[in-house]
């Protein structure tokens, strides 16, 4: 077809300022007649549907093939370059596709890879938008219904943190790689499914170069063991034990980037540098990655925007979607040379290979469509055979238990062309049942200890080994016990609870809220004691479920919710001026468990005008000034507010007060005469009332508002008031002594 199409090209970012997703986009308005064509192998179009209805260009940014049927991908709109958020699932090899967001916003995270499990289970990497860094891994359990953060407690939390990809050699076994944090590159491990991560220590890795970080969805995995990624450095780190320990190998000149990582076999594979130059070269191995040599002629058919392998054949694949060098080709000769499908025109963006004969590559419409028209997805109906070394792949039990059975039968995933046969051997008393069989069964000694099982497969193009390690322990259940404010919690404000669950393992844990409505669990529901919080008051029960490889089991715990407003008072000092003013001595504190909350103040009167508040009517502590003509009584109010509600204290002030027209004598008296000391108190404090017969009321409160002394006492029985301070904490005080007619407050220090 004949079109007219507007594309912006997105570069790759080298050296500098990774965090902004490590690439920079630059308009290019191409203005032609270009005809689309596709290759014949290529020919099946398909459609991601995307939530989006906006004119534009969506289409994919990542792309993983379960199997022939399960196909995930991550998509944008590569008009704008919107942050990718989009996911789409088919579980029916493409005939069609279904989806959502996976965040609910676009504002708090950037995906920096996808990686599908299942028909339903997928999970993504994201770190923080805006020059964040940190992040958080996501994972779906219901085909992308609901994406759960799985973030373990003290993991991407770190300012230096950035998460860059998460990757599984099996459902359970995971690793999630980060930024060289405290001087190591911050990897997480998983065992369960990502219920719970162990940190790497850095002792298991080399340390990074000054400056070096991981860069976003930059990994390749061949079989159940074996995983490189590469750096901003000239640094390809390679992991055969599934992530357990590393090495590395420098490619090219220290200048030199890595771009892109792809491997055919455990032994064979490409990567994609750019040097100081910004020119690009291309670099392969034939050793796993131990050693590297530069690729001397670059082929026009190879495609800069993505490359990859294609599982069993021994070949590897490249992508490139932009104007003018659209193209897919694969290579049979580890990069050296490589071969156009023949497609013309068409942008591909990135793809994946199932197998020889199973393969969708992802794209996006050249017109501004809407989502049920376009097509963005291109189905392989070719197939692709090779003669390739095999890959010996395997899975184990992480952990087994010597309480319960202690056989296992690994699941054998290794591929290679032709027949292949399998050699079997272990370390320290570990029995096979056959140690040729495709799956023997394997008996562990009843000792804990750590145990390796390693897989050697050979065909006739040569062989290939990997190993599992398995933890024998003396297991015991898992017992899921907690503990919840024992008071209830504050609404809006965040409590933790206490976590005292046992088992062996360490069991990993999962908690949930009901209702759930207005409830969030920071920061992730699988920590091992995660901040909670619930917005609106209630009752609310929490239920945490633990598990380990001895079993799962949960227990539930009801918390009642309230609102915890603050606890306020304060104290007017009046000041018998022409602009019948007065002060305020305020104290005010959040109650237990919402401590550490702002304060915000409204002060007000009724009647208000005229009223002036000073330095204003939002200030802890204020003066009030009613001026010269006030008449009549006021109303003065103070409004107090936290995170969970508010308290509003009340007092009416008369025109006799403010004038100071009652009992001028006394109060002259009072104030004058009134004797306090010693001040600053220790162990007690004297108060002589002199000059009148009236009943005064004596009072001392803390900086609180809670009074510590309250007593009536008469001028005619004595002259001298003793305040007993032995038992009273230091600090600061209020004494205010009162009649009927006039109130006095001084403030009082006690050291």
């Amino acid at each position: 077809m004949l079109i007219k199409i507007t594309i912006f090209i997105e570069l790759k970012k080298f050296r500098t300022m990774k965090k902004q997703i490590l690439s920079i986009f630059a308009a290019l308005s191409v203005s032609t007649m270009i005809a689309q064509v596709p290759a014949a192998a290529w020919a099946t179009n398909q459609n991601a549907i995307f939530p989006s209805t906006t004119a534009g260009l969506p289409g994919v940014k990542f792309m993983d093939a379960v199997d022939a049927n399960v196909v995930w991908v991550i998509g944008r709109d590569w008009s704008n370059i919107r942050n990718p958020n989009w996911y789409s699932r088919t579980t029916n090899g493409g005939t069609s596709f279904t989806g959502g967001n996976v965040h609910t916003d676009t504002s708090t995270y950037i995906i920096a890879n996808m990686e599908a499990i299942d028909a339903n289970t997928a999970w993504v990497a994201s770190f923080l938008k805006g020059g964040s860094n940190m992040g958080a891994i996501h994972r779906t359990t219901n085909g992308g219904t609901n994406w759960v953060n799985m973030t373990a407690t003290g993991m991407y939390t770190n300012t230096a943190s950035f998460a860059n990809w998460v990757t599984f050699f099996t459902p359970s076994v995971g690793i999630a790689n980060g930024d060289p944090n405290g001087g190591e590159f911050e990897l997480w491990r998983t065992t369960d499914g990502g219920t719970s991560w162990t940190k790497i220590p850095g002792s298991s890795i080399p340390n990074p170069l000054s400056g070096e970080f991981a860069i976003v969805d930059l990994y390749a995995k061949v079989g159940t063991s074996n995983l490189w990624f590469g750096t901003n450095g000239n640094r390809i780190f390679r992991s055969t034990d599934a992530g357990l320990t590393y090495s590395v190998a420098s490619v090219g000149p220290l200048t030199n980037t890595v771009t892109q990582i792809a491997f055919s076999s455990p032994l064979n594979g490409m990567c994609v540098m750019f040097n100081s130059s910004s020119t690009m070269e291309l670099w392969n191995t034939t050793d796993g990655g131990v050693n590297w040599a530069q690729i001397p002629t670059i082929s026009s058919n190879f495609g800069q925007s993505d490359i990859g392998q294609i599982p069993g054949t021994g070949k590897l694949v490249s992508y490139d979607w932009q104007p003018g060098s659209e193209i897919i080709s694969y290579s049979s000769d580890n990069g050296v040379t490589w071969t156009s499908y023949g497609s013309v025109a068409i942008p591909y963006v990135t793809g994946d290979f199932v197998d020889g004969s199973t393969a969708w590559a992802g794209s996006f419409t050249f017109t501004d469509a809407t989502p049920t028209t376009f097509t963005n997805i291109w189905k392989f109906s070719g197939s692709m055979t090779g003669t390739v070394v095999p890959t010996a792949a395997f899975s184990l039990p992480a952990t087994i238990c010597t309480a319960a059975t202690n056989t296992a039968i690994p699941v054998n995933s290794s591929i290679g062309s032709g027949s292949l046969t399998y050699s079997w051997s272990t370390t320290g008393g570990v029995t096979l049942s056959s140690a040729t069989a495709s799956a023997p069964t394997i008996t562990f000694p009843t000792t804990p200890g750590a145990y390796t099982v390693t897989l050697l497969a050979t065909n006739s193009n040569g062989t290939n080994s990997t190993s599992w390690v398995v933890n024998v322990l003396a297991c015991t259940a898992p017992v899921a016990t907690f503990t919840l404010p024992a008071g209830g919690a504050c609404s809006n404000f965040s409590f933790a609870p206490g976590n005292t669950s046992t088992g062996v393992p360490a069991p990993g844990y999962f908690w949930s809220i009901s209702p759930s409505t207005n409830v969030t669990i920071s920061p992730s529901p699988s920590g091992s004691s995660p901040a909670m919080k619930m917005g609106t008051a209630g009752i609310y029960s929490v239920t945490l479920l633990v598990s380990n490889a001895s079993g799962t089991t949960q227990t539930t715990q009801t918390v009642n919710v309230a609102p915890c407003p603050p606890i306020s008072n304060y104290t007017l000092v009046y000041a018998c001026d022409a602009a019948h003013s007065f002060s305020t001595i305020s104290a005010t504190s959040n109650p237990p468990g919402a401590s550490g909350s702002a304060l915000s103040y409204t002060w007000s009167a009724s009647p208000s005008t005229g009223v002036s508040y000073s330095p204003n009517r939002f200030s802890p502590n204020v003066k009030v000034v009613l001026g010269p003509t006030a008449t009549g009584d006021y109303t003065f109010t103070a409004v107090v507010k936290n995170a969970s509600g508010s308290t509003t204290v009340t007092e009416v002030i008369t025109q006799d007060m403010y004038n100071c027209t009652v009992g001028i004598a006394e109060n002259n008296l009072l104030s004058t005469n009134l004797s306090v000391y010693p001040n600053p108190a220790h162990e007690q404090l004297n108060i002589v009332l002199s000059g009148s017969n009236d009943t005064y009321k004596v009072k001392l409160t803390n900086i609180l508002g809670s009074v510590v002394y309250e007593e009536k006492t008469f001028k005619n029985s004595r002259d001298n008031t003793v305040i007993n301070l032995s038992n009273k904490p230091k600090g600061v005080y209020f004494l205010t002594v009162e009649s009927n007619n006039e109130k006095v407050t001084k403030k009082i220090v006690i050291d």
